[in-house]
């Protein structure tokens, strides 16, 4: 079992990804990202900065000193512009490892790629290794959950199959007390926006829920990459017996709440998530409505990008079908929305 990034990307044929993830903003998250790109460049590793957010906090900003900086691309709109991460250039650069900061960010109009992510997936195709950094509310299968319950919209978000992609997840984390105290000395940010996120986002409660998150996230990861290296003799979804199944409807109403709450409770339990739809006769591309039939195709889509895996099965009983899939893939959590077409399920849990 790998131990240090430096096991990693002398054992890999493409980059190595590492996420430094974080409960909030101010946690510390850049700051250990540019301290281990100091300690890699001590052990004569080419390291570089390929994009560093601006946050005004001295400490971070004293640690980009030392490190080679690709310089930024600037674009412009409106009579403004704006600073973009460079891809061309580190391509060209072709370091050994890149620093890459807000992995959730979206990019500007005339970027290469729209998302940030996609620029990292593209370096770790060039075998560039990437170390990066991420709140977990950025996360697609927790974004709306976060929203909801701090009522501070997520409008950065990432696939989660993004994070399964991360050789290594390491987890910044510092007690609550400590974070509203940075928050309160103006560490975070300057003291009017200080003094009104205190009690708006940086709540206890808030703060509490989403340190929650981010502690399964990376406990989950643990458990699937000693699994993936054949550490145990099973795997863990085959030890619990506890996959999750959300039966998707052609008729469907709340297919986007219901998929993220199978894809977060099956990562809570290290476990596997089927999306299973069970098309009849009458529900083929030929014969269901066109407008149903694309809503269906966007949650199926949807489902993968949440990391549960899609299974289509052509059945007249979709009772019984749902039953004999479930007994055979270990299902004991299904999930069900509502809709005219879900039938009851005996036998396993419904949530």
């Amino acid at each position: 079992m790998a131990k240090t990034f430096e096991d990693l990307i002398s054992k890999k044929t493409q980059g190595s990804f590492k996420i430094y993830l974080g409960y909030a903003a101010g946690v510390g998250k850049t700051y250990e990202m540019l301290q281990e790109g100091h300690r890699l460049k001590k052990r004569g590793l080419d390291v570089v900065i390929g994009y560093v957010e601006p946050h005004a906090r001295p400490e971070t900003t004293a640690l980009t000193e030392g490190l080679e900086q690709i310089p930024v691309k600037m674009l412009s709109a409106g009579g403004s512009t704006f600073p973009e991460m460079d891809l061309d250039a580190i391509l060209k650069r072709a370091p050994k490892i890149v620093l890459i900061d807000e992995l959730a960010h979206t990019n500007f109009t005339g970027s290469k790629n729209e998302k940030r992510f996609e620029d990292v997936l593209q370096l770790l195709e060039n075998k560039i290794n990437v170390i990066s950094t991420l709140n977990v509310q950025h996360l697609e299968s927790v974004a709306d959950r976060v929203t909801q319950a701090t009522s501070a919209p997520v409008q950065e978000r990432i696939p989660d199959v993004i994070l399964g992609r991360a050789d290594q997840i390491v987890l910044v984390d510092v007690t609550m007390e400590e974070l509203r105290e940075r928050l309160r000395a103006g560490k975070i940010y300057d003291k009017v926006k200080a003094e009104h996120a205190m009690g708006k986002f940086f709540t206890y409660e808030n703060l509490s829920f989403l340190r929650e998150i981010a502690l399964r996230e990376v406990a989950g990861d643990q458990v699937r990459k000693i699994e993936a290296q054949g550490l145990l003799k099973q795997k863990a979804a085959d030890i619990a017996e506890e996959a999750v199944m959300v039966a998707m409807s052609s008729h469907p109403t709340d297919a986007e709440i219901l998929l993220r709450k199978a894809t977060r409770m099956a990562a809570q339990l290290s476990t596997h998530c089927y999306a299973v739809y069970i098309q009849k006769n009458a529900e083929s591309a030929t014969k269901i409505d066109a407008t149903l039939q694309r809503k269906l195709q966007n949650n199926l889509k949807l489902a993968k990008t949440l990391g549960a895996e899609v299974i289509t099965l052509r059945a007249e009983n979709i009772h019984e079908a749902l039953v004999t899939f479930a007994a055979n893939h270990r299902v004991k959590h299904a999930i069900f929305g509502k809709s005219r077409r879900s039938p009851l399920m005996g036998g396993i849990n419904t949530r």
